[in-house]
């Protein structure tokens, strides 16, 4: 029994999760999914960039002999970029270790320590270290790559590991559980070297297996290439389940100076253009007074006033009384030479003609 006035402080054990990483070639994402009684909760994202829930798919050696991850790294990446270390994920199998500054580093255990900094950013949110993890992998691995992986991950700790193709982590995360028929989908994989194109295949519950994959093609044509797989699989586009595009879409840089064109621009809405009907022309306004546009038929006032073209050339004079300064009365001739008078102008203002 406690002492008297002490109190006994009984901490919650901890609810098991599951911790689920994709290591991509930029950018590397994290998922989560908790025990709610006899099942598990939907999978919610893992936070861990500065701006985004991805980081960087980087490590850094500083000068002590320690390694960054993520973001932190990128960013001293950029002041020293020989110690930077990206794309080490997928030389997982390689003899040829890393070197960073004549230091070798194997390329499983960079992966590993990469994701040693990601579960233990989980375990300080939920209070412990996850109960089982799930990390992809590129689809072209055999089970030498994924032996060495897993062989790397247990002795750092990580027993209970599920590897998995990034293509199929893709597949069941955005399309439906595959039925009894045979189905056919693709994956286009944007990363920094190009889009991994990936066609793959489901047959009963088997789930979704990786088939053809088509590596570094352009990103204008992984749409034709998946159907040029699809193709030589005896499948349709229309016979595909769905197509997942996934990864990092690279950003495009518009040119300073010219227009941009990037698709922020092409799909903004830009405001209706505002057409003014056509109008006769009105004489240019004066300084301090007001303009009022004429309408289809001018009025019988003496606000308007004609003026008619001499045989020469020049105008005439504007009319100094009210019946000709009617529009609808009838053209004078001109004072000299026998033409044609020119059709009539009309000018607008606010008072009486006056003699030019």
């Amino acid at each position: 029994m406690p002492p008297i006035g002490r109190h006994e402080v009984r901490r919650k054990a901890p609810l098991p999760y599951v911790l689920g990483i994709d290591v991509a070639q930029g950018r590397t994402h994290a998922a989560t999914c908790r025990r709610q009684g006899p099942g598990w909760s939907e999978p919610e994202p893992l936070w861990l960039g500065e701006r985004s829930p991805a980081a960087a798919s980087a490590l850094f050696l500083d000068d002590e002999g320690y390694l960054l991850t993520g973001d932190a790294a990128a960013q001293a990446g950029a002041q020293v970029p020989s110690r930077l270390l990206t794309g080490f994920h997928r030389r997982i199998g390689d003899d040829v270790p890393v070197l960073v500054e004549g230091e070798p580093f194997p390329p499983e255990t960079l992966t590993t320590v990469l994701v040693e900094g990601i579960a233990e950013h989980a375990a300080n949110l939920f209070g412990g270290p996850p109960q089982h993890l799930v990390l992809t992998h590129p689809g072209d691995w055999g089970g030498y790559r994924r032996d060495v992986l897993r062989r790397a991950l247990a002795e750092a700790g990580f027993t209970a590991v599920t590897l998995v193709p990034g293509s199929v982590a893709a597949l069941g995360a955005h399309l439906p559980v595959p039925g009894p028929g045979a189905q056919v989908a693709g994956v286009c994989e944007f990363g920094t070297d190009g889009v991994n194109v990936t066609l793959a295949t489901a047959s009963g519950a088997g789930g979704w297996q990786p088939g053809q994959t088509a590596e570094g093609v352009a990103p204008a044509a992984a749409l034709s290439t998946l159907f040029a797989l699809a193709g030589a699989a005896s499948t349709s586009p229309k016979g595909l389940a769905g197509v997942v595009f996934c990864g990092d879409v690279p950003r495009t840089r518009c040119r300073p100076g010219r227009r941009a064109r990037c698709s922020r621009d092409r799909f903004r809405r830009r405001p209706p253009r505002s057409v003014r009907p056509p109008s006769r022309r009105c004489a240019p306004r004066a300084a301090g007074r007001r303009r009022s546009r004429p309408p289809s038929k001018p009025p019988c006032c003496p606000r308007w006033t004609r003026s008619v073209s001499s045989a020469s050339g020049r105008p005439g004079r504007r009319s100094r009384s009210r019946r000709s300064s009617c529009p609808s009365a009838p053209a004078r001739s001109p004072s000299s030479g026998g033409g044609a008078p020119s059709p009539p102008r009309y000018w607008c203002s606010p008072r009486r003609s006056r003699p030019s």
